[in-house]
């Protein structure tokens, strides 16, 4: 019965993977993230496929199934997490690429594939020991494979660990990047990587309690157990990847609307504005033209309103490429694309708040935030209270019934300007 479980559930998963592979060959776009995603579901098939054939090869001599799930499994368990890895960072780049020193990533399951290798080219006897009771050889090269075999399992748990830290990390800088091109960013976040990376963890901790309990004979009822609940865990984490991924496009990547635009985000977003641009040839002269343009646009046509507004879209509206409004932002404003447009946002929800009694929420969306949560965050970001705070300060105004601030005004980069009415 135990066995039946495993077998059901490793079938599934090779039939997800399976399945998401076919559907990544018929994709056109994105092929880069496409590839990369693919070539991941690849190791989950080869990782699960002696498991979901377990009661076909149970037929074969053990020690040819100890083999082959060593020369399988063991190199097929190593390249998951760089994949996966490998696939994150391809799919949060803004040119859809994958991380420098790759081959570095890869080095833990090609020893492994190397390993298993000269298992099958040496002859029976020579490698068959390591899968019985009995004495191995007196050649070194058994002891040695056993240790490095020995080895290569006890770093699989670490490695897992640290790609999981990594994973996580490089969202953080994702999210960065997402406020250079996006006046909204919720959608474009990649939350669901992080439901799988808490998978993933959970999956670790459960193949590591495996493997601690495995070295009690006493409790083999409980190893199959935790190996049933495993092969369940693996098959809900690979059908909830493959359901997200199949689904996603890169973020970072200008939509087909402004394909003709693109060239103006780059993936260094953690260096300087002056590493950034320094060999641009966008003048000073065209950054202040720019710079005139993009205010414009937000003060006389209200552009800001617009919750989709990206910078390929507002760049294209004022007849300028990405790259050049991206450094004019940076350079001569000195703010990112997300505070520029929500800096406006907020200051004309400051004027609703202060000359209407519209509900926040229809505030929230007029000025153009697709989200209360965003909106509050920005709001009390610039002004250092929440909206329903700052019309509650507010105090009736003698003659018309509008109602305005007893206090101070905050314009679009947040100064305070007692003077200056409200609205852009």
């Amino acid at each position: 019965m135990d066995q039946i479980i495993v077998v059901m559930a490793s079938t599934a998963t090779l039939a997800v993977a399976l399945f998401g592979i076919a559907f990544i060959l018929t994709q056109k776009v994105y092929s880069r993230v496409n590839r990369s995603f693919a070539v991941f579901l690849v190791v989950v098939a080869v990782n699960t496929f002696p498991d979901a054939f377990a009661l076909i090869l149970e037929k074969f001599p053990t020690v040819y199934i100890q083999a082959l799930e060593l020369v399988m499994w063991m190199p097929s368990s190593l390249f998951l997490a760089p994949l996966f890895w490998i696939y994150v960072y391809t799919l949060t780049s803004p040119v859809q690429r994958g991380p420098d020193h790759l081959l570095m990533h890869l080095l833990l399951p090609v020893l492994a594939i190397f390993l298993g290798l000269i298992m099958l080219l040496f002859p029976q006897e020579t490698w068959a020991p390591l899968f019985s009771n009995a004495p191995l050889p007196s050649l070194v090269w058994p002891k040695a494979i056993v240790t490095i075999t020995a080895l290569l399992q006890f770093l699989l748990y670490p490695q897992i660990a640290i790609y999981l830290l990594l994973i996580v990390r490089r969202l953080i800088h994702f999210r960065l990047m997402l406020r250079d091109v996006y006046s909204s960013t919720e959608k474009h976040e990649l939350r669901w990587i992080y439901v799988i990376g808490g998978l993933g963890l959970l999956f670790w901790l459960a193949r590591a309690l495996v493997l601690v309990i495995s070295f009690d004979f006493e409790q083999k009822d409980m190893v199959f157990m935790f190996v049933n609940v495993t092969s369940i865990a693996g098959l809900v984490l690979i059908a909830t990847l493959t359901l997200w991924g199949l689904r996603q496009r890169p973020p970072l990547e200008p939509n087909t609307e402004v394909a003709q635009t693109r060239g103006g985000v780059n993936d260094q977003a953690s260096e300087l504005p002056s590493e950034k641009y320094e060999k641009s040839a966008l003048s000073a002269a065209a950054s202040t033209r720019i710079s005139r343009k993009l205010h414009a646009a937000m003060e006389r046509d209200k552009m800001h309103r617009d919750p989709n507004l990206t910078l390929w879209s507002l760049a294209r509206y004022i007849g300028a490429s990405p790259n050049h409004v991206s450094q004019t932002l940076n350079e001569v404003i000195g703010k990112s694309f997300f505070d520029f447009v929500n800096g406006y946002r907020v200051s004309e929800a400051i004027g609703l708040l202060s000359m209407t009694n519209n509900t926040i929420l229809n505030i929230t969306y007029d000025v153009g935030f697709n989200a209360r949560s965003t909106f509050y965050k920005s709001f009390k970001r610039i002004t250092g209270q929440t909206p329903t705070n700052y019309r509650k300060s507010m105090s009736p105004s003698v003659g018309q019934g509008r109602l305005v601030s007893n206090s101070t005004i905050f314009d679009a980069d947040g100064v305070t300007t007692p003077e200056k009415p409200f609205g852009l």
